[in-house]
């Protein structure tokens, strides 16, 4: 499977969804700071919760660096069942209509979430048992570019009907020379779903990813 990479000046059409800011988060304390490999019993722990956002910030310690949040929906032996089943900047939808991807934010920074992802629980096909969450950077290796270059990512969880936020998960490892970060994993136990902080870095590129998911160009 080859990704393309495309214009990133390209502008896709807004999609008419809330994009929160980080400024309006609820005055309510947040329910769990996630350290890395901790997990936490999402719909379990919020029986009212089905759509939820999915946010990725981080800040710039120099030159602008452009990351990529991708969402890879695996079956039950973690692969993909299709290309169409990464959702990503360049394929904003996923088949079932359940992941939305909102669109490429190239510098970072700011009091917004940079990157965002909206997903609706009860929509996510049946075949689908685990949503991966990743973070790239384009085209790192031709720009010799890195993750120890970022500060202050962090990937955040809320409703995205109430805005109330469920969980956050601080990038602060060291990440010096990594070039991706699987950032989470939300996996499905029957009728419920949990979130996984995974936080692994590595050095691979997208194209890399989705030859460990089960595809090849």
């Amino acid at each position: 499977m080859s990704i393309t990479n495309g214009s990133k000046q390209e502008k896709n059409q807004p999609i008419p969804l809330n994009k929160n800011k980080k400024e309006d988060a609820p005055h309510e304390a947040i329910k769990k700071h996630l350290m890395k490999g901790q997990k936490l019993d999402l719909t379990k722990d919020n029986p009212n919760i089905d759509q939820i956002h999915i946010g990725l910030g981080w800040d710039l310690s120099g030159q602008p660096i452009d990351l990529d949040t991708q969402v890879f929906l695996l079956n039950e032996e973690d692969k993909l069942l299709s290309p169409k089943h990464l959702i990503y900047y360049h394929q904003q939808q996923s088949l079932d209509g359940a992941v939305r991807h909102l669109g490429d934010h190239q510098f970072g920074g700011g009091y917004r979430d940079n990157e965002m992802i909206i997903m609706q629980l009860s929509r996510v096909s049946p075949d689908i048992h685990k949503i991966v969450v990743t973070a790239t950077i384009h085209d790192a290796h031709e720009r010799s570019h890195h993750f120890g270059q970022v500060t202050n990512a962090y990937l955040r969880l809320s409703d995205q009907i109430t805005h109330q936020e469920i969980c956050t998960f601080q990038l602060t490892e060291d990440y010096s020379y990594c070039t991706s970060i699987i950032c989470a994993e939300l996996t499905r136990d029957q009728h419920e779903w949990k979130i996984t902080a995974t936080g692994q870095g590595t050095t691979l590129d997208l194209n890399d990813l989705c030859r460990i998911y089960g595809f090849t160009s």
